[in-house]
């Protein structure tokens, strides 16, 4: 596709039988805009499923919030590696999710009263979000390099200033998708090697040096800090 400039390659599954009952969501969308998988061939592009991590916890479920536990695909437990499968995030979110359960029955939570927020400056407006998704898909997607990470956190650090005063979902989530890409982009250009789904074009291996954890933190203050910690390769089961 980027020799040739394509948008999508094709995938012929014309001799699938019972195409559509076997993938009745696929074969909607197709029919939706005009294709007949049992026909025609069907247009394909790569997707980037970006976040292989999620927030830090411990084998409870803890957050480094007290009060704020963390589970299945938003969390970062350890105990995937480092792809994220389909199979393995189901598993988390069943077994993490029971034993917060249990934390939660066995440990009383004090009870706070919510803080008011005076100030939404650290909102960004939802305008951006397209721009925002574009430099992701350019430079932090399927293959990454040195170059195309930092200019992706140069257009972050761009887009930073496009704050808003008008809360709404579509603020709060083009925000989320901010922060989360940046630690994303942040954490890729540290790590000079190739592990799992993150593939550096210019460190195309994986290195045993690289057999470690990157954990981003943002300050009250809006600036960003990283911190790498070794990760025990040797197999556990845990009870």
């Amino acid at each position: 596709m980027e020799i040739t400039h394509s948008q999508h390659v094709w995938l012929d599954a014309r001799g699938i039988k019972e195409f559509s009952e076997r993938f009745p969501t696929i074969y909607a969308s197709c029919k939706e805009i005009g294709i007949d998988p049992g026909r025609d061939l069907i247009p394909v592009a790569p997707a980037s499923h970006y976040a292989s991590g999620g927030v830090r916890t411990d084998l409870n479920g803890h957050s480094s919030v007290d009060g704020l536990y963390a589970v299945g695909e938003t969390a970062c437990t350890g105990a995937h590696g480092a792809n994220r499968l389909a199979s393995n995030s189901l598993l988390e979110g069943l077994v993490f999710g029971a034993r917060i359960a249990e934390d939660i029955a066995a440990n009383q939570l004090p009870q706070e009263h919510p803080v008011a927020q005076d100030s939404f400056d650290f909102l960004l407006s939802p305008s951006i979000r397209g721009e925002l998704q574009r430099a992701m898909s350019k430079g932090a997607g399927v293959v990454r390099s040195e170059a195309s990470l930092k200019e992706t956190l140069r257009t972050l650090e761009r887009l930073k200033g496009a704050a808003t005063i008008y809360a709404s979902v579509d603020a709060w989530e083009t925000t989320n998708l901010y922060l989360l890409a940046t630690a994303i982009a942040r954490s890729a250009l540290e790590r000079c090697e190739s592990r799992g789904s993150h593939y550096r074009q210019d460190y195309p291996e994986s290195s045993s040096t690289w057999i470690k954890r990157i954990t981003q933190k943002l300050a009250s203050d809006g600036s960003w800090s990283s911190k790498i910690t070794e990760v025990n390769s040797d197999l556990t089961i845990v009870k």
